[in-house]
């Protein structure tokens, strides 16, 4: 329990901070452009607690889901449409009565501000070097341990079970999570794989298939892990399992990876380990499934990243945040082939909660780790809400962009009653974008 409240509250922390960098280029650039800010909030709803400085209420809201800049000229476009007025009055240092250039930048600053976020901590990481933990690309079939029978592309390519990945499209790699960058959004294409298995090189064409609850094209293998323990928790230490004993046996069936030790941890509520220690077997009887199944970690690769120049560190950053928004190009392509959005999309809370897991358990691994996890995954998510933003609905910022462009075009200001229309209609289309998310939020996360 205090674990999941522990993780929501990451998952708090880290939303608040893309937040808050998106607010804040709204705001800097709101000053540069003489327009004053009557609010400034992470979170909405009611105010908990907050200062005033200037004309400035800063402030921290109840509902921790996202954030605002109010701008002065409220009340003068109240006063036009009370009014029926032609046009909103003008005054100094409100929003309505800068040019339409300086609002389209006000606009676009708040995306813009998330991705120079993000090439930040990419060029930040590079430059300053790290070590790296990371599951080999070795593999396991699927098809070899789920219930339901399915069949995958790797069962009839000639894969097997321990095949080490080498190669994907002649591009070398060393870590099973670049197969889904790969291979996620190429649904349908032949892809080549070289794989070393016992000793020889061989090539593979395969043709990833698309899965609809994961929304990504898929060959149907998993990542083999030996289950040699990292570490151990104080309930585990208690019953004498230690670092570096490798389990070899679980209620007498043999266990090769991870993978097989899981599923006899899920069919069973008591089970008995018989690990292998300095050569010797050691056996263990009683032991709860379940919390062996949460506590465990077992041992990975790992290799140090060296540090770049600075020159070479923003080459990266901006090759990174370039490859994560193309990414995300591309999910957003994938929704329209046939997968279940809802199984594919996250909304807030859902975003909180995995947010929180992810920076859980990378501290898990240590300080180093969990400083890495944490920034790459801002950094991830910053993308997302600048492209989120961009996206041309009335009352986001894609969709003032649009408005304000329009006004510059035809040389004259948009009449306050077509404001209001533009807004009303984008502030029904995302009350129910985001109420269905959290809907969908609230049964994947009680699916789990």
């Amino acid at each position: 329990m205090f674990d999941s409240i522990f993780e929501v509250f990451l998952g708090i922390i880290g939303l608040s901070a893309v937040v808050l960098v998106h607010e804040g280029g709204h705001y800097l650039t709101a000053r540069l452009s003489a327009i004053r800010v009557e609010v400034f909030s992470i979170g909405f709803g009611r105010r908990l607690f907050g200062f005033k400085r200037g004309n400035t209420d800063y402030r921290l809201s109840m509902i921790p889901l996202g954030g605002y800049c109010r701008f002065y000229g409220e009340k003068s476009f109240r006063k036009a449409l009370d009014e029926k007025l032609k046009e909103i009055p003008k005054a100094e240092g409100e929003f309505y009565s800068s040019s339409p250039l300086s609002r389209i930048l006000v606009s676009v600053s708040g995306p813009l501000a998330n991705l120079i976020f993000a090439i930040l901590i990419f060029t930040t990481i590079s430059w300053a070097g790290y070590n790296e933990e990371y599951v080999e690309p070795r593999i396991i079939l699927l098809s070899e341990w789920s219930d339901d029978g399915s069949i995958w592309p790797a069962d009839h390519s000639g894969l097997q079970s321990e095949d080490l990945i080498v190669l994907i499209n002649q591009k070398p790699i060393k870590a099973f999570h670049e197969l889904r960058p790969l291979l996620a959004f190429k649904p349908d294409e032949q892809i080549e794989l070289t794989v070393e298995r016992k000793g020889r090189t061989i090539p593979i064409d395969i043709v990833p298939t698309l899965d609809e609850e994961t929304g990504f094209a898929m060959i149907g293998v998993l990542a083999w892990v030996d289950p040699i323990i990292a570490s151990t928790s104080a309930s585990n230490s208690s019953i004498g399992l230690q670092e570096g004993d490798r389990i070899i046996r679980a209620n007498d069936i043999e266990i090769p990876h991870s993978v097989a030790l899981y599923k006899v941890l899920e069919d069973t509520e008591a089970v008995h380990l018989t690990v292998l220690r300095k050569g010797r077997e050691v056996t263990f009887n009683s032991l709860s499934a379940k919390d062996l199944s949460a506590e465990l970690s077992f041992q990975l690769s790992s290799s140090r990243s060296e540090s770049v120049n600075f020159f070479q560190a923003t080459v990266s950053g901006f090759r990174e945040t370039f490859l994560n928004l193309s990414s995300t190009l591309r999910a957003i392509r994938m929704l329209f082939l046939g997968t279940k959005p809802q199984n594919v999309v996250s909304g807030p809370i859902r975003l909180i909660s995995d947010t929180g897991a992810i920076v859980a358990e990378g501290f898990r691994g240590g300080f180093g780790p969990g400083m890495l996890w944490t920034f790459e995954l801002l950094a991830i998510i910053s993308i997302s809400l600048a492209f989120l933003n961009l996206l041309p609905i009335p009352v986001l910022d894609g969709g003032q962009i649009i408005l304000f462009i329009f006004e510059l075009l035809q040389h004259k200001p948009i009449g306050p009653k077509t404001i209001y229309r533009y807004q009303v209609i984008g502030t029904i289309i995302v009350l129910f974008i985001a109420m269905a998310a959290i809907v969908n939020d609230i049964i994947q996360l009680n699916n789990r």
